[in-house]
């Protein structure tokens, strides 16, 4: 039972590691003035994003501090919901800098001073992360699931 234990918190401090890393990348970007600079929608990509990972530190503190198993729903589904939402914002970022959509998620007067503040280092790092978030979820997702049509059928 003691690994059990160690294993939940394992887990959770996992959890608030990749909630403080999106949360701090969000925090970031709203301090550096995006909300100024991305369209209206994108703007509230982003906001969301900030909400949903705050909730996913909060929940993720939570069943740390709880150390109960049935309490990993939360934290597990909020993580889910921020990376695959992160995914699709760097998506929205990756085609406004590429292809027939330059700018698209940029206001109009700030598009020559937001082309100064990215690198094709940054676009590409974020871009694959993301792929490795989304992959990350679904192979939590299927481990859960297997492990949850294993227990039903014991």
């Amino acid at each position: 039972m003691g690994s059990h234990m160690s294993k939940q918190r394992l887990y959770a401090s996992l959890l608030i590691l990749g909630a403080c890393i999106l949360l701090f990348r969000t925090i970031m970007l709203v301090a550096g003035g995006s909300l100024g600079v991305l369209v209206l929608w994108v703007s509230f990509l982003l906001v969301l994003e900030m909400l949903i990972d705050t909730g996913w530190l909060v929940s993720s503190i939570l069943w740390l501090i709880s150390n109960d198993k049935r309490k990993a729903s939360l934290p597990l589904k909020l993580a889910a919901g921020a990376i695959i939402l992160h995914a699709v914002r760097v998506l929205i970022f990756v085609m406004g800098r590429v292809g027939p959509w330059v700018n698209f998620d940029v206001r109009p007067e700030q598009r020559l001073l937001h082309y100064t503040r990215w690198t094709w280092f940054g676009v590409y790092f974020a871009a694959i992360m993301s792929i490795l978030g989304v992959l990350g979820v679904v192979v939590v997702w299927r481990l859960r699931r297997r492990s949850s049509l294993h227990s039903r059928t014991q």
